[in-house]
């Protein structure tokens, strides 16, 4: 009986493990792999806004009057100093008329009051006058002084007036819209702008655009840019920063969809013949950069619990059936990346440096040539396991 029961026992353990490693065998997991290798890794904060020129200026009116001729159109190119605009100069050419003669009038007055001063003066040396009649001489010259400066300063802004009814480009550049037409009034408000035209040097642009304040900590000055516009697409224009806000703009403050954002600049390095002011554009601010860095597709780094994590080696496992566990830190959700060994995986602990569009660096847990899981995404963000048993249904080339 005793001869019989030893190998039994032996029999029935090995078809215990047999079907224990069958049912093993039968949990595979179908992914995707890859073997990584070194990329150029780029970091880039991304925002959108609208393109305008460098150089944009508002032409209004300085005086009021009717716009008796306009001498340019949209799209027009006019340089510094042309005149652009003429407003009705009846009003102004009769202010300066007046003006002209109340000076000429005062002047001739002053010229007399300082011939009799200094007869009076000749007077009083000789006693002849007194001293009340040389006063009295001396206050009416200062006050015929004071009424020519008074004329005098009336001329030159009767002349100005006049002067401003002609409207002239203050730069080189284009006529990029015309607000008004011969006939109209222009109220000449120099409080409350009553624009005219707008004058723009088109051969210089830049992107004004809304970076989020989580990023823009991350922009420099002189930061390379690419510049995507939306009216010409499937290509990017090179650009640089030029200037960062130092005081933030908010919408919907005391609300949850409260945003807080700086204003940036970008000045467009390239100028395609198709871009007009006010084009909607997106950039791509480069704020980092490193070479020769190990990689891995954004979505093949996961998240599981630290303490249970897999950080043994994988034949220590299997001799003795039970899984090596990493120090235990609770239910800390650490960055793994699922290493494929042969037939199963292991869950890596990973340290992420720069992340770009699609690839995350990685600075520590696996190297170059290492094999890993980059999907199915089921798979990686939760049912893979350290020691679980994989099939490749497609093994990617080093990407």
């Amino acid at each position: 009986m005793k001869k019989w029961i030893i190998p039994l026992v032996v029999i029935v353990i090995a078809v215990i493990v047999y079907f224990n490693l069958r049912m093993n065998k039968e949990e595979v997991i179908e992914v995707q792999t890859a073997v990584v290798k070194r990329h150029t890794v780029e970091e880039k904060v991304s925002a959108s806004g609208r393109i305008k020129p460098v150089m944009q200026v508002d032409i209004s009116a300085n005086v009021a009057g009717e716009i008796v001729q306009m001498n340019v159109k949209d799209g027009q190119k006019v340089h510094k100093g042309q005149i652009l605009a003429e407003l009705d100069k009846v009003r102004y050419e009769a202010a300066v008329t007046s003006a002209e003669a109340t000076y000429s009038s005062t002047k001739a007055a002053f010229e007399k009051a300082k011939k009799d001063l200094q007869r009076a003066q000749a007077l009083f040396e000789s006693g002849n006058l007194s001293q009340a009649d040389l006063d009295q001489t001396l206050t009416e010259y200062e006050r015929v002084q004071g009424n020519l400066a008074q004329a005098e300063s009336n001329l030159k802004q009767a002349e100005d007036n006049l002067a401003k009814t002609t409207i002239v480009s203050p730069l080189d550049g284009t006529i990029i819209q015309v607000r008004k037409e011969a006939g109209e009034i222009a109220l000449g408000s120099q409080f409350q702008a009553d624009i005219i035209m707008v004058v723009a040097d088109l051969a210089k642009m830049e992107v004004e655009v809304d970076v989020n304040e989580n990023d823009v900590v991350r922009v420099f000055l002189g930061d390379s840019v690419d510049i995507e516009i939306d009216a010409i697409p499937d290509t990017s224009f090179k650009g640089i920063v030029t200037d960062i806000a130092n005081l933030a703009q908010s919408t919907g403050i005391g609300t949850q969809t409260a945003v807080t954002y700086f204003t940036v600049l970008v000045k467009m390095l390239e100028i395609p013949n198709q871009m007009r002011p006010g084009m909607s554009a997106t950039v791509e601010i480069l704020t980092d950069k490193v070479e020769n860095a190990i990689a891995v597709p954004i979505q093949s780094v996961t998240v599981r619990p630290a303490n249970m994590v897999f950080t043994g080696e994988k034949e220590d496992s299997l001799s003795s059936g039970i899984p090596s566990l990493g120090k235990r830190k609770g239910d800390e959700m650490i960055e793994v990346v699922f290493r494929v060994d042969q037939d199963t995986v292991k869950a890596v602990p990973v340290t992420i440096g720069l992340s770009s569009q699609d690839l995350f660096q990685i600075t520590s847990g696996i190297e170059e040539g290492d094999e890993i899981v980059i999907g199915n995404h089921k798979a990686l963000s939760r049912d893979l396991q350290t020691g679980m048993y994989i099939r490749k249904n497609t093994v990617q080339p080093a990407f």
